[in-house]
């Protein structure tokens, strides 16, 4: 079973969750406690999604590259490519919220 770490935006939380999107291991830097509990809650669970939608795109591929039907890969209800792209802008936002270059300017 695969097992998927994935960072929030800012890298102060990260979750390593199986491929079913169950949390295995949760890592919070203190600021994230200052959160509402909803928000932090939230927030949570929608890192877990997407590490699991990243997991099952992963495993969607694995099959279909070993010569699996796309019938039997779609009755395992694994995660789609939209799927994903949905879980992605849940976490980080709409590209257009995201800076040109993740370099700092000296």
């Amino acid at each position: 079973m695969s097992q998927q770490t994935v960072r929030s935006r800012r890298g102060t939380i990260s979750v390593l969750t199986t491929e079913r999107g169950l949390p295995v291991a949760l890592r919070l830097d203190a600021a994230e406690l200052q959160k509402p509990p909803q928000q932090l809650a939230q927030d949570i669970m929608s890192l877990c999604r997407l590490s699991a939608a990243r997991a099952q795109v992963a495993r969607r591929r694995e099959l279909a590259e070993k010569g699996f039907s796309a019938e039997v890969v779609r009755s395992l209800n694994l995660a789609t490519e939209e799927d994903l792209t949905r879980a992605e802008a849940d976490v980080f936002g709409d590209e257009e919220d995201l800076p040109s270059s993740w370099m700092r300017s000296v």
